[in-house]
């Protein structure tokens, strides 16, 4: 089914100029922040994604975009209520 973007804040990382890796938010042309590693992109577009309300990361690869994976670390209130529900 997926997500109802008009609620959601969706994040994408992204490959940049110069091998750089882009985290932007969508409907905006410039990203938010640029980095040199994929792992610190990821990093930041999670931190990202848990300060906004309803938001969601994309990472854009070689097949398209496709949901950031999320280690389960307590702190993720999706994750909690998602695990809540299976009791």
């Amino acid at each position: 089914m997926g997500f109802d973007e008009k609620d959601t804040v969706v994040i994408c990382v992204s490959p940049g100029i110069k091998g750089k890796w882009d985290v932007s938010e969508k409907g905006f042309e410039e990203p938010l922040a640029s980095f040199d590693d994929k792992e610190d992109a990821y990093a930041y577009a999670t931190e990202l994604m848990k300060s906004k309300e309803n938001a969601t990361v994309l990472v854009e690869d070689e097949d398209g975009f496709s949901l950031l994976p999320i280690p389960g670390q307590g702190s993720d209130a999706r994750d909690e209520a998602n695990r809540s529900g299976d009791g």
